[in-house]
């Protein structure tokens, strides 16, 4: 089977590069490909914009019997592979014509976790080494793989994960049966978080910030506040929404807790939806809105200072769908408000739905120097006034009566501010 053939089951209807024909057929089967190829491309949002990412797998082959997912052991489906020198000469094929500018690369499990995660890590080490790929990697790693295997992905990844798929051992079960939530999945996070500790560690001796005394290291902490966030390995894992019947809080209580003891760089959440052949094909699709809520909690975790108990629950733990969670916190604790921005800290800024993390930044740079005197000098740093005006004076006065104040409308409440 040809790598376009391979490619195009593997990334659902995308395919490789064809050869160049002249005949009107040729040139209709080749823009037919190019079209498929395009399809194949992943933009993943970055700092800045998107980065165009080759999404693809190794292999469809997998021994393991999730019951959501189309290329279990149980399901019947054209199994295709590539070897790790195909998958490398077709993605710097694919570099070198400027469709892509990294790689995220998964695998279905062959034979055990080892196994699999060596083709994985072999792939990114040909790119790295065979053809002087510099540029963004993202790869999975196995449920169980070694500590060894995790540390070999880590020399050529600039991010491995591991899915979680469900929040606790019971959900798991549910949909995953062959996988063990205590004993599988969250060593392997324990273990990629060794690893990130000693790469930042690494990289900050590298860079003169500690040294390197006895077994441990001597740091400067005032050098390390000032730092942005480290270039180096980052870890990240996703949750299948909705098929095991779990809560929001339970999702986001082992969110947080993988912040805290795990070096999680981030969470992400995808929406279940039932496919065609797998054995929860008849099963209720989960909605959109409540994954876009749990991004938009999850942002108030990791940048908003929240905690978990702090968020708006309802009494079977869920979030609410029809207004975003910060401002659902907000309009259920009205003694914090009004805010005086002239005078608040920046937690309680942080507090007010249409002020975000880099607005509170400005607001408080501006107050230095006495430059917020209106409503227009708010909009003017990036308040989202018609959010905000019902919970902030400015300078003892309300700004309602300066701005035009109406209930979000649907759509607005899906974005996090």
């Amino acid at each position: 089977m040809e790598a376009a053939e391979k490619l195009s089951i593997l990334i659902r209807d995308a395919a490789f590069e064809c050869e160049g024909g002249r005949s009107v057929a040729a040139r209709a089967v080749q823009e037919l490909k190019a079209q498929r190829l395009q399809e194949s491309i992943y933009h993943a949002k970055v700092r800045g914009g998107t980065i165009p990412l080759l999404k693809t797998l190794l292999t469809n082959a997998c021994i393991k019997n999730c019951a959501y997912c189309p290329i279990a052991a149980y399901c019947d489906h054209q199994v295709v592979s590539f070897k790790p020198d195909e998958m490398a000469r077709l993605f710097i094929a694919m570099h070198k014509a400027g469709l892509v500018n990294g790689l995220f690369l998964s695998s279905g499990v062959v034979r055990d976790a080892d196994t699999t995660q060596e083709l994985i890590n072999d792939t990114a080490k040909l790119l790295r080494t065979r053809y002087g790929f510099r540029g963004y990697i993202h790869l999975k790693v196995m449920p169980g793989a070694s500590p060894e295997a995790i540390k070999e992905a880590s020399r050529w990844a600039n991010r491995i994960s591991v899915n979680l798929e469900a929040p606790n051992e019971m959900r798991l079960k549910k949909i995953a049966p062959d996988k063990n939530f205590q004993t599988e999945l969250i060593p392997t996070l324990q273990h990629i978080a060794q690893i990130v500790d000693l790469k930042r560690v690494e990289w900050l001796e590298r860079s003169g910030l500690v040294k390197r005394y006895g077994k441990g290291w001597l740091v400067d902490l005032d050098d390390l506040t000032t730092l942005p966030r480290l270039p180096i390995l980052s870890s990240t894992t996703q949750f299948v929404v909705g098929a095991a019947g779990e809560s929001d809080r339970e999702i986001l209580q082992t969110v947080a807790r993988l912040y805290r003891q795990a070096q999680l760089g981030r969470a992400y959440f995808s929406a279940f939806r039932p496919i065609c052949g797998t054995r929860m094909e008849n099963a209720p699709s989960e909605s959109t809105v409540r994954e876009r809520r749990l991004y938009q909690a999850d942002f108030l975790l990791r940048q908003y200072g929240f905690e978990v108990p702090e968020l708006p629950f309802d009494a079977n733990g869920q979030l609410p769908l029809d207004k975003d969670p910060k401002l659902a916190w907000a309009l259920q604790h009205p003694e914090h408000f009004p805010i005086e921005v002239t005078t608040a800290e920046r937690e309680e800024l942080l507090r007010v739905p249409g002020i975000g993390p880099e607005t509170v930044g400005k607001l408080l740079a501006a107050r230095k120097k006495g430059a917020i005197l209106t409503a227009n000098d708010l909009h003017r740093l990036g308040v989202i006034l018609k959010r905000a005006a019902p919970f902030i004076t400015l300078h003892g006065k309300p700004v309602s009566k300066e701005v035009s104040v109406k209930e979000p409308e649907a759509t607005e409440q899906l974005r996090l501010l």
